[in-house]
């Protein structure tokens, strides 16, 4: 091969390669201040908030499943709530909730 077309096929590798890595700097970069409020502070995940047994029999569920809790009423009651089958079935933000099938809302029976 020509030393020319060497040449030029090695800068265009280098050039291709640099612009890849300035890509994923830049991204990565874009990644991390999304998880920055305005004052510089990263915004904690919200933690999941899970039932424990005494909750689980006062609703009549099994005490071996894990339900997650997504809302609560004034007196700290749960309103709704949802089993978790797998660890991908966990919300963290149950404020963004909106579909009422993703949840299962506490029957009045079982509360009181």
């Amino acid at each position: 091969m020509d030393k020319k077309k060497k040449i030029f096929i090695l800068g265009f590798l280098a050039i291709i390669i640099i612009g890849a890595l300035i890509f994923l700097l830049i991204r990565n970069n874009k990644l991390k201040t999304d998880n920055l409020s305005q004052s510089g502070s990263i915004n904690p995940l919200p933690t999941p908030e899970f039932m424990n047994t005494e909750e689980k029999s006062s609703l009549g569920l099994p005490a071996d499943s894990k339900i997650q809790i997504l809302k609560t009423d004034e007196s700290g009651k749960t309103e709704v709530y949802r089993v978790i089958r797998k660890d991908a079935d966990i919300i963290l933000d149950p404020s963004r909730v909106a579909d009422p099938d993703m949840t299962r809302p506490a029957t009045k029976s079982a509360q009181q």
